[in-house]
């Protein structure tokens, strides 16, 4: 099977939000940030690049562990399986949703000190949890008041209804309106 994964290191946004599918499977949502930083020699000064917003979900026993482990503007290492969601709001306007499918979550222990307890062993899942309703409607509230980052400029806006196809009807990437 073809798979993404990616591991992000970064900070929390909000609070765990912990829930239930409608199977009665616990997950827990909350969005990280992830701004790379580097040191500039010529100027003598540290920069930052553009910040990239991930949605974290995860299932189980890691949901739980999560829920009970994570505040907001904590450092986390969060690594899982990658997935890009378009998606239109209520509005009418265009969205892309950046998520992890969290395998493993942990605090970035470079940046502080955590204190371990041992619970539950999260078991391994194959099948797509990201695409339940229960779990993307989690996701998309875990992610109001944040703009959308244009891939090319780095600046913020509201997104504008994307471009389709006209032969096929396809939506390509969603566009920013000019600011």
């Amino acid at each position: 099977m073809n798979e993404n994964v990616i591991t992000v290191i970064g900070n929390v946004v909000n609070d765990p939000d912990l829930r239930s599918t409608k199977a009665g499977m616990p997950f827990v949502a909350f969005r990280v940030a992830s701004t790379p930083r580097w040191f500039n020699g010529a100027r003598g000064a540290w920069e930052s690049g553009p910040t990239n917003f991930y949605s974290v979900t995860a299932f189980r026993a890691l949901a739980a562990n999560a829920n009970a482990s994570l505040k907001k503007g904590q450092p986390v290492v969060v690594h899982g399986r990658l997935r890009v969601n378009t998606f239109e709001r209520a509005d009418k306007t265009w969205g892309t949703r950046v998520e992890i499918d969290a395998m493993s979550i942990g605090h970035d222990l470079s940046l502080g000190v955590a204190d371990f307890h041992k619970g539950t062993a999260a078991l391994p899942d194959d099948h797509d949890r990201l695409g339940e309703d229960s779990v993307q409607s989690a996701l998309a509230a875990t992610e109001q008041g944040y703009d959308v980052v244009d891939p090319v400029t780095g600046e913020l806006g509201p997104l504008t209804e994307p471009p389709r196809d006209a032969d096929r009807g396809e939506v390509q990437e969603p566009a920013l309106e000019p600011a």
